[in-house]
């Protein structure tokens, strides 16, 4: 199909005014296409809902199950005995490695929403033990204080924290990947962003945009989606992926630990160097919703759709490519020559008989 035969057909699967008034396009502008990220695009965020109610069903199971019988495996009794063992420190820590490893990936799902998310879901436990040992505490220096949490730890908290958590956060996850919308007119191309309380749009007129990127990872490939990115002279739509902390601050984190200081001080600056670290990555932003066109359906129909009309606008606008309508062509401006008249001769016969 030709790549005029692909604009017509793209514009013909959205109705052009609605899509017009959503993205307060001008009068000017037609509307070619509207898409919103699918669902698969966030499948590494919602796998992490589903982790965090496994984990939260393996210890309920442990703890409230009657063993595995002596015909299990006996790898899997010496992990079930283990989870039985630690306990609500068992399950805290195997948490903060789930957290860690996902703040580590720095992939979509490692931001501070979801880090500060899991690190909640890891903490709750703790906190009916800490309120108990609290008011044990307390209790034996005669006070009266029964704890801030009304209710005692008990095993069956686990299922009902797991369905709690992971169902929020599932939530709140689709409420995220719907927040997206783009838009594509015979001009611009648009990102709106709608989250809770927050609103953003960006507008990347074609003749701006001087390179796409189309990322297709494999599963997307089987799944149908990827992520189209536009970049512009300004580096919109470029974001640089870094460790969070540098190499010098690797360096600084070492000898302060290093340093004289106490066992605890050193154990909690190594913890929170391991917790903000981070791998590296310096590419043409694709993982962020609001910057680009992300896990969108057909992406190399979009892309060849933002090609044409980009290629369009400009050759239309530009003339000659350059960005600018080509000139007038200058008129040589023409002077009136006229002749000096010549003064009178005075060698002239007249002359001579005037002054005689």
């Amino acid at each position: 199909m030709s790549e005029a035969g692909i604009v017509q057909e793209m514009k013909a699967k959205i109705d052009p005014e609605q899509v017009q008034e959503r993205f307060d396009m001008t009068s000017y502008e037609t509307a070619y296409y509207f898409c919103r990220p699918t669902f698969f695009a966030f499948l590494a965020k919602y796998v992490l809902c589903a982790l965090v109610l496994i984990v939260h069903l393996l210890f309920w199971w442990v703890n409230t199950s009657d063993g595995l019988g002596d015909d299990a495996n006996g790898l899997l009794q010496m992990l079930v005995a283990i989870v039985n063992l630690l306990g609500i420190t068992g399950f805290v820590f195997i948490m903060l490695i789930v957290t860690w490893f996902n703040r580590f990936m720095n992939w979509s799902s490692s931001g501070t929403w979801y880090t500060t998310s899991l690190l909640i879901v890891t903490f709750t436990p703790g906190l009916f033990v800490a309120d108990n040992v609290i008011a044990t505490v307390m209790g034996w220096f005669g006070s009266d204080f029964s704890g801030v949490i009304p209710f005692d730890w008990k095993d069956s908290w686990y299922l009902i924290l797991g369905i709690v958590y992971s169902a929020a956060l599932f939530i709140l996850t689709t409420w995220y990947s719907r927040s997206f919308t783009y838009g594509i007119s015979d001009r611009a191309v648009y990102l709106k962003k709608d989250f809770m309380l927050t609103h953003t749009m960006h507008k990347i007129d074609m003749v701006d945009i001087d390179n796409m990127k189309l990322s297709q990872p494999w599963y997307g490939r089987i799944l149908g989606f990827g992520t189209v990115n536009m970049l512009t002279g300004s580096g919109f739509g470029v974001r640089e992926h870094t460790t969070s902390v540098s190499t010098g601050g690797i360096s600084d984190v070492a000898s302060a630990i290093s340093d004289d200081v106490g066992f605890v001080r050193k154990l909690f600056r190594g913890l929170i160097f391991m917790v903000s670290l981070q791998r590296t990555r310096e590419e043409m932003n694709t993982s962020e919703p609001e910057d680009c066109m992300y896990g969108i359906r057909q992406p190399s129909e979009v892309y060849k759709l933002v090609n044409e009309l980009k290629e369009g606008m400009r050759s239309q606008t530009t003339g000659q490519g350059t960005g600018q309508r080509a000139a007038d062509p200058v008129q040589p401006i023409q002077e009136e020559v006229v002749a000096a008249e010549p003064d009178d001769a005075l060698d002239s016969p007249d002359a001579d008989m005037n002054l005689n």
